[in-house]
């Protein structure tokens, strides 16, 4: 289909900006929750957004596709994606979000592409090239130096085990999620996979949201809190989710997840500007490291690898 390819030169370009402009946005989404979690519980913050965000692309997918249903041969897979791709990923990146610092949680999620290219690599989806897969590693490697402070200073201060671990736990759920999304995104478009499996994926997070929301103190919320709030519905999730999924169907996997590299640099940048995060030494090579690596997997990408 004309849809599914990049059938002009200027398509490539517009893919690329439309993808740096998601990780910019998920960055600064990063140290948005961080702040808003001062004064609303972790599950009940996700509950507000994602309750919201489903709404909102749910009435877009009636108002520009039709009516919202899929084939029942996909029901479990749509199901499938719901509880992997946004209830269990969310859990984990709220959850792991309140236990950790916003840089450390942007530097995990850097590895995403490596998990991505693994598992693509597992599911047949996508031969990994010597290139590509030498652009990924030395991504991964990028991060591994800003995490390490580039052997001299440790990582950043207030970081806990089990943030981390969660954080991880979130990236290894994005990362099956971008994959199998690869299969349903043949038969719909990226809007109404995203809207059905948010949807699906928010009524499975109310029960153990709920307590939290209902204990939540809503009045005592300010309102530079409420418009934070506000940016992550739209931007992070709305918007993001859509494009994100718009370019696993145009150019891949692989190709699409390798600019999860570029959120530890501009995450940690958002953290250390807006809320004092120590900035490790190892940041400038290591983003280095993260943008060749992109390079590399784009150039494998354009010769068919």
């Amino acid at each position: 289909m004309t849809g599914d390819r990049q059938d002009h030169p200027g398509a490539g370009l517009r893919n690329d900006i439309e993808l740096v402009s998601v990780i910019l946005f998920w960055a600064f989404n990063l140290t948005v929750v961080k702040v808003g979690l001062r004064e609303i519980q972790p599950l009940a913050y996700n509950l507000i957004r994602f309750v919201s965000a489903s709404i909102i692309l749910l009435l877009l997918t009636r108002l520009r596709e039709g009516p919202i249903r899929v084939r029942r041969e996909d029901v479990g897979r749509m199901i499938l994606l719901g509880v992997i791709g946004h209830t269990a990923y969310q859990i984990c990146f709220i959850v792991g979000l309140a236990h950790t610092t916003a840089s450390s949680a942007a530097l995990l999620f850097g590895s995403s592409p490596v998990v991505v290219a693994i598992l693509s690599r597992i599911a047949g989806h996508e031969r990994i090239s010597l290139t590509g897969a030498g652009g990924a590693l030395l991504g991964f490697y990028g991060v591994y130096l800003i995490v390490g402070g580039g052997g001299d200073i440790p990582g950043p201060a207030g970081s806990s085990l089990l943030g981390n671990v969660l954080i991880v736990g979130g990236v290894v759920c994005w990362a099956l999620y971008t994959v199998l999304a690869r299969r349903m995104l043949q038969h719909y478009s990226p809007l109404r996979v995203t809207s059905v499996s948010l949807s699906i994926g928010t009524i499975l997070l109310i029960p153990p949201a709920l307590p939290q929301t209902l204990r939540q103190d809503w009045g005592a919320v300010s309102g530079m809190t409420w418009a934070g709030l506000a940016y992550s519905i739209l931007f992070a999730l709305v918007i993001s989710y859509v494009i994100w999924y718009r370019s696993v169907k145009k150019v891949g996997n692989l190709k699409t997840a390798v600019y999860s590299n570029l959120v530890p640099v501009f995450g940690t940048l958002f953290s250390v500007w807006l809320l004092h995060e120590q900035l490790t030494a190892g940041l400038w090579l290591g983003a280095a490291c993260i943008l060749a690596g992109i390079i590399l997997t784009r150039v494998s990408g354009r010769r068919g690898g």
